[in-house]
C-alpha cells in the first residue's frame, strides 16, 4: 500500500510540475526559422512579428529570427520540420510553394500535412510577372512572341520554379530558367542587372515595392482576382482572358509536427495579438503588405485549396522535369 501511495503522489507531483512548466511557457527565447535569405519578404515579416511579440513575452525572453537558406526553401523547411516540438522553435513558411516542391520531388525530408498550423500572417498574395525598366517586354503579347524568355528562380523544381511553370504554361510563353539564387533578396537585384528577363513575385510586397516605386521594375500582369493595390494600372490575367490563371503566395506560421495543443494555442494567440499591435500595423502601413490575421485552423483550411490546385498540375510538372 505504501508503494502504491508513493507512486500516486509521485505521479501527482509530476502532473503539478508539468502544469507549472506550461504555465511559464515561454520562459526562454523563441526562435522563428525563415527559409529565405535576409532582406526578402519572409525575413521582413518574421522580424516585424518578432518585434511585435517581444512586449507580450515575459521579461528577458526574446524572439530570435534565424535564416536557414538553401535548396529553394527545402533546407529551412526541413529544419522547421525536425525542430523539437516544444514550442520554442517555429517557422515562417512558403506553404503552397513547399507543397508544390513536395509533390514533384521525392524524399524532401518533410511532410507539409504534418506541420502544426499556427496562423496566416498575410493575405494570400497574388504573384505578378515583373521585368526590369529597360526590358523590351511590355505586355503578355510581347512575351508570347519572344523566341525564348529567361525566368529567374532559385532552383529547378523549387517553389519559385513551380509558380513560373504554372504562369508560363497557362500564358503560352516559351521560357528557360536561370537558377542559383538564394532568395528574393538576391533574385530581385539579378532582375535589375539583367541576369534574366522575368521574375515571378507579388507586386504588393515589401521586398518588391521599393523597386516598383523607383521605376527599376515594371509589373506586366497580376495573377490574382483583382488588380494589385500598388499597381492599379496593371491588368490581371483574368481580365486578359486567362480565367483559370490565379497564382498566389500563401504565407503561414507553423510549428513542427507533434507540437502540444496547449502550446500551439499559446503561440497562435501571441501571433494574432502581435498582428493587431501598433508596431506591426505600422510595419504594414510602411511596407504595403496586405494584412490578414487568421488562425491556425484557417491556415489548415486554406492549405486544402492549394492541394487541389497543385494536384491538377502535378503530372505536367513531373513530365517537364523528366524532359529537361
Amino acid at each position: 500500500m505504501k508503494r502504491i501511495l508513493a507512486a500516486v503522489f509521485a505521479a501527482f507531483g509530476l502532473a503539478v510540475f508539468a502544469h507549472t512548466v506550461h504555465a511559464g511557457f515561454p520562459d526562454r527565447d523563441l526562435t522563428i526559422l525563415v527559409h529565405a535569405s535576409p532582406g526578402g519578404g519572409f525575413d521582413a515579416i518574421a522580424r516585424a512579428l518578432g518585434r511585435s511579440m517581444k512586449p507580450m513575452l515575459p521579461k528577458g525572453v526574446a524572439v530570435i529570427v534565424k535564416n536557414v537558406v538553401g535548396a529553394g526553401g527545402i533546407t529551412g523547411t526541413v529544419a522547421m520540420y525536425r525542430a523539437k516540438p516544444d514550442g520554442y522553435t517555429i517557422g515562417h513558411i512558403y506553404a503552397d510553394g513547399m507543397l508544390g516542391t513536395q509533390m514533384i520531388r521525392s524524399n524532401v525530408g518533410y511532410d507539409i500535412d504534418k506541420f502544426t498550423w499556427l496562423a496566416v500572417v498575410s493575405a494570400q498574395e497574388a504573384e505578378g510577372l515583373l521585368v526590369r525598366r529597360q526590358s523590351p517586354y511590355r505586355t503578355i503579347e510581347d512575351l508570347q512572341k519572344a523566341k525564348r524568355v529567361t525566368w529567374g528562380v532559385e532552383g529547378i523544381g523549387v517553389a519559385r520554379w513551380i509558380h513560373a511553370f504554372l504562369a508560363a504554361n497557362e500564358l503560352n510563353i516559351p521560357f528557360d530558367v536561370v537558377a542559383g539564387y538564394g532568395g528574393t533578396g538576391e533574385t530581385l537585384p539579378g532582375l535589375i542587372r539583367g541576369d534574366f528577363d522575368v521574375f515571378t513575385q507579388p507586386i504588393d510586397h515589401p521586398s518588391t515595392l521599393p523597386y516598383i516605386r523607383s521605376g527599376e521594375i515594371r509589373p506586366i500582369v497580376n495573377l490574382g482576382e483583382t488588380r494589385a493595390k500598388n499597381a492599379p494600372d496593371t491588368p490581371t490575367a483574368i481580365e486578359l482572358g486567362y480565367e483559370n490563371l490565379i497564382v498566389k503566395v500563401f504565407r503561414a506560421m507553423v510549428g513542427p509536427p507533434g507540437l502540444p495543443a496547449d502550446r500551439a494555442q499559446k503561440l497562435e494567440s501571441l501571433l494574432l495579438k502581435a498582428m493587431t499591435s501598433k508596431p506591426y500595423k505600422d510595419f504594414v502601413a510602411q511596407s504595403g503588405i496586405p494584412l490578414v490575421e487568421a488562425s491556425g485552423k484557417k491556415a489548415a483550411s486554406d492549405m486544402k485549396v492549394f492541394v487541389e490546385l497543385y494536384t491538377k498540375y502535378r503530372q505536367a510538372m513531373l513530365d517537364a522535369l523528366k524532359g529537361k
